[in-house]
């Protein structure tokens, strides 16, 4: 059964259970408010008018009183009775017959059912008469609201049909039209599963409700979905066309050694193939990293402490500097949650980033301080700079500014795409800002 029908269905559920307690309580309330008003009452106007009667006239002669009704006329389905303190009966009133009424106790009305199956009203009233007390009981058939109830109950069963047919009706075209967006998101799963198209979407237009909200979240879920793919699909190209220039290199170094060469030819050609063999082991490395970077959130993590961390990194940065200045400017106590060893990687990179692109007699400097809610964590160098036209992919995978000076130095065009993946990783994120000759500043958030 879809959906639409179990909503549809329990609605009508709900709807007819308070229906049915609705009508229940109104059926109730009005017999009680039928018998109070219209029974209760004649037996009270009818029990007052004998009392009356009997207390102006004689009590000498109450039976007889009592069945030739001096109260005149009394209608046929009202009985009068008589009974004594131990409950006998002394006398009735002559329409009664051979009927006898129950005896009640208390002065309230109350049902009772006869013998027969009359349903009746009873009202008891005591009567002291002959140094007596005698229990005068009045009581009416309800024969006259039977009728009357059973019409009202067929009345309300009808109108509790109709009811329910309007409610199951009604929720079947309000359910399938909210639902209708879902319909659209199905067609549109299936219509990608069948084409992998995914440049399909949703669409969605209607109110910003649940449904609304699912389907702009269906559509986001497709939009990152195919960027990911093509963000795969780059990545096996760019690693590909990588590794490509030191494999051709290797295959005709080796073409080389197959033939009669000189000494010194033979050890050109081996430092060559080291030399790449090494570039491949690298850019292999930088790739797994990556990979592991972007396969999602972190696993075990522990609090770090950022203030030693970049103590540590200035500390071998010192060895590969030269005549490059490394100085810690700012250095707060600031601990975050993360992966120790990740997190030295990003600061490492960035450092020698820096160290890379700075020209002797440069400086590079490490500042560390809390910015709000985050630490901040900032590596700036002197050096040649980024072009405008280069910042907005500088964390690209493979991208390189001067792609001659960046394969000759070693470099595999994946660092920084490693600092954005660790930055991300953690919560955070990096930014860059530089001017041309005049150095960058790599910026890195991460949350404490």
């Amino acid at each position: 059964m879809s959906i639409r029908w179990r909503l549809t269905l329990s609605f009508a559920l709900v709807f007819a259970v308070a229906a049915i307690v609705g009508a229940l309580f109104f059926y109730a309330a009005f017999q009680n408010w039928m018998i109070a008003q219209q029974i209760d009452g004649n037996l009270k106007v009818y029990s007052t008018a004998l009392i009356t009667a009997l207390v102006v006239g004689t009590t000498d002669n109450i039976d007889l009183l009592i069945s030739s009704n001096p109260v005149s006329p009394l209608p046929t389905d009202i009985w009068v009775q008589l009974t004594d303190s131990n409950g006998n009966v002394v006398t009735k009133s002559d329409n009664l017959g051979e009927k006898e009424l129950p005896v009640v106790s208390g002065t309230i009305p109350v049902t009772r059912t006869l013998e027969d199956g009359t349903r009746i009203r009873i009202l008891r009233v005591p009567l002291q008469a002959k140094d007596q007390t005698y229990q005068l009981e009045f009581a009416q058939s309800l024969a006259s609201i039977d009728p009357i109830m059973a019409r009202i109950g067929i009345a309300l069963l009808l109108t509790i049909v109709v009811f329910l047919t309007f409610v199951v009706a009604s929720a079947a075209i309000l359910i399938g039209r909210a639902l209708s967006p879902v319909k659209e998101v199905t067609a549109t799963a299936q219509g990608i599963a069948s084409s992998s198209d995914l440049s399909r979407r949703v669409d969605y237009h209607g109110p910003k409700d649940e449904i609304g909200e699912l389907a702009a979240t269906f559509d986001r879920m497709i939009e990152q979905l195919d960027g990911l793919l093509r963000s795969q699909r780059n990545f096996v190209a760019d690693a590909s066309h990588e590794l490509r220039g030191p494999l051709t290199v290797i295959r005709g170094n080796l073409d080389l050694l197959r033939r009669n060469l000189s000494e010194e030819d033979r050890q050109e050609s081996l430092r060559a193939l080291e030399a790449e063999g090494a570039r491949m082991a690298r850019i292999v490395n930088d790739l797994l990293v990556l990979a592991e970077v972007e396969s999602g959130p972190l696993g075990q993590q522990q609090l770090v402490s950022l203030k030693d961390m970049i103590q540590d990194v200035q500390d071998r940065a010192l060895l590969l500097a030269g005549d490059r200045h490394v100085v810690i400017e700012r250095q707060d106590d600031l601990w975050v949650k993360g992966d120790a060893h990740k997190l030295e990687q990003l600061i490492g990179n960035l450092v020698g980033n820096a160290i890379k692109y700075t020209p002797d007699g440069g400086a590079i400097t490490l500042s560390l301080f809390q910015d709000g809610e985050w630490a901040r964590l900032d590596v700036a160098d002197t050096g040649i700079g980024i072009s405008p036209e280069h910042l907005p992919h500088i964390f690209d995978r493979f991208y390189r500014v001067d792609k001659a000076r960046s394969r000759a130095g070693g470099g595999t065009g994946l660092g920084l795409a490693i600092v954005k993946g660790i930055a991300q990783q953690h919560g955070g994120r990096v930014t860059v800002t530089s001017e041309t000759g005049k150095g960058s500043t790599f910026t890195v958030w991460l949350k404490l």
